[in-house]
């Protein structure tokens, strides 16, 4: 019934993620290919919906179904008789508020509907952060500016198949510097995904870079997820050059997403410094996500 997420679903589940306008970063195929083996990510297809699904840490859940409003009831009645009839727990994760409205005014008093804080997509104003103008990005413009003074041979370039190997060298060379852990290598994982399977993803894929003496220092890879938003799945930079990073967010928006009204800059994981990064841009709004549960 549920099929393994593989490349060639991409033509398949596109057509669903059409149908919706989900601010959440979960909703583009790209982030499920990315971390299909992190959380053994399937699909079930009928006409009118495409239902996700999932596993972490011995727990099986669905994500919020990929359907237009008109069909949402046709998806729902599939995931209640799954977990029923599979004698399983019903969990669904990163529900957003909107379709929490929905399913309340269906399904009274019949869910618990928790908060998942750690996974708030952090959204910012596009223009905010190509500009970094306004006093609250003052800091960010002192560690942008520092960088220009202090680097003379900067340049930015949209990146594909003839660059990827540098990126790949470009972990490689930090991970060599440090302990390896697993979410770094995890996530290494996900980004060699992307490189691998280029040819089917640029038709929303962008990557970019930025070249420091003819040498890469930062990439980061993003994509259209609604009409005016854009979605950055990685930012990576070398920690050791003071204002690389902010120089790799500004250039990778204004070269690639230069009309984006709004940047979705993803979760923090409950990460501390992580959190306080994202915080540190001042987003204009979280995408809030919830997990449920039956009562």
């Amino acid at each position: 019934m549920f099929k393994l997420i593989d490349i060639e679903s991409k033509k398949i589940i596109d057509k669903y993620f059409d149908l919706v306008d989900y601010e959440a970063c979960e909703y583009c195929f790209t982030t499920l290919y990315m971390w299909k083996d992190l959380y053994n990510i399937k699909y079930y297809q009928e006409e009118k919906f495409i239902i996700i699904s999932g596993e972490y840490e011995g727990k099986f859940f669905f994500i919020q179904p990929l359907v237009c409003k008109d069909n949402i009831k046709y998806a729902m009645h599939f995931i209640l008789n799954y977990f029923k009839e599979n004698n399983k727990k019903l969990i669904l994760k990163a529900i957003t508020k909107d379709f929490i409205d929905y399913i309340e005014s269906e399904y009274p008093n019949k869910f618990n509907y928790m908060e998942d804080r750690d996974n708030f997509d952090y959204v910012y104003e596009g223009e905010s952060l190509r500009t970094l103008v306004g006093k609250k990005n003052q800091k960010k413009r002192n560690h942008l500016n520092y960088f220009l003074k202090e680097y003379d041979n900067i340049e930015y370039k949209a990146l594909n198949e003839s660059n990827f190997n540098e990126c790949i060298e470009l972990l490689d060379s930090w991970m060599d510097n440090k302990e390896i852990d697993k979410e770094l290598e995890t996530e290494k994982k996900a980004i060699d995904k992307i490189f691998k399977n280029y040819k089917y993803l640029k038709d929303k894929i962008k990557v970019g870079g930025i070249y420091i003496d003819n040498k890469l220092q930062a990439f980061s890879i993003g994509e259209m997820l609604t009409d005016d938003m854009a979605l950055i799945h990685i930012e990576k930079a070398n920690q050791d050059i003071r204002g690389l990073y902010q120089y790799i967010n500004q250039q990778f928006i204004v070269n690639e997403f230069n009309e984006a009204k709004l940047i979705n800059r993803e979760e923090d994981l409950g990460i501390e410094g992580l959190r306080k990064a994202k915080l540190s841009y001042h987003p204009i709004k979280f995408t809030e996500k919830y997990t449920i549960t039956v009562l």
